[in-house]
């Protein structure tokens, strides 16, 4: 695996056959995520005032944390200002917005220590992210908004691109999932998990812990394993991440090993163009 810094946009194909023999790729600088950034502060100001967001948890409790920067992923998760600015961000880094098709777009909130869980807001496990989609063409897209330290910031794990882990692929039901989360409070965990875990321990030496500075954005293929660094800082770490899909790697079979997937059913309606917003159906 290489981490590969690049200072000017690459076409979808070239894109395509690095992430998926499982390089890393960091587009430095582009000036929509920059604006992005901007305006994301902005949210963040309106709800915690003239607090640092990287430092508020200090300066308030539990509830009111929880409470205030969930009101603003709230408004970040629906503004369309924020997701037309990553798509700029997307065509700055080379994307065909034509051809090609994403999930959700989160602003993604993880607290230092584990004292302040909540929808969006703890530490993410190994995963890999092909593990609940099953579409092996997946791309991952990943930003930080304020400084990252190795302490702070996306773990990945090399060693796993070619090595299996064993995980709940076979058994995990995506509507037994969404059963638990309509009965389920809003902010309150949900009983049954989010997407398929895994259940043998992974070897955290393996670990390669990404540095990237605000306005750079990662690229990599969602069957990476990856997972939120515990945050052991003293700062909260925000981002923000979307998963796109092109359609000529899906046509192609442009896409990256499996090597311990056991489900059957690919969640292409998850996916909607980033243009005209259809769901990606085959």
């Amino acid at each position: 695996m290489q981490i590969i810094r690049l200072d000017q946009p690459i076409e979808d194909k070239q894109r395509a056959e690095l992430l998926f023999a499982g390089h890393l790729l960091i587009y430095q600088q582009r000036q929509s995520m920059l604006e992005l950034i901007s305006l994301t502060k902005e949210i963040l100001r309106q709800y915690l005032g003239e607090l640092n967001p990287i430092h508020a948890q200090h300066e308030l409790n539990k509830q009111t944390f929880l409470s205030l920067t969930g009101a603003a992923q709230h408004q970040f998760r629906h503004s369309s200002q924020a997701r037309e600015l990553f798509f700029k961000v997307l065509i700055e880094c080379g994307v065909d917005t034509k051809k090609s098709y994403y999930d959700h777009f989160p602003l993604r909130i993880v607290p230092y220590s584990n004292q302040h869980h909540g929808a969006h807001r703890a530490a993410i496990g190994h995963h890999r992210d092909t593990w609940g989609s099953n579409i092996h063409s997946q791309q991952n897209w990943w930003a930080p908004i304020f400084d990252l330290t190795a302490q702070r910031t996306l773990a990945i794990y090399p060693d796993y691109w070619q090595n299996p882990l064993a995980n709940t692929t076979a058994t995990w039901d995506f509507k037994a999932f969404l059963a638990q989360r309509n009965v389920t409070q809003t902010e309150r965990s949900i009983a049954y998990p989010s997407a398929p875990t895994p259940t043998q321990e992974v070897n955290e030496s393996t670990a390669v812990k990404v540095i990237l500075e605000p306005g750079d954005v990662l690229n990599f293929a969602s069957a990476h394993l990856h997972a939120s660094v515990p945050n052991t800082s003293d700062a909260t770490r925000f981002s923000v991440e979307m998963r796109t899909i092109h359609q000529d790697d899906l046509i192609l079979q442009r896409q990256a090993p499996n090597v311990d997937n056991s489900a059957t059913e690919p969640m292409y309606a998850w996916f909607k163009h980033i243009e005209n917003k259809h769901k990606l159906a085959l």
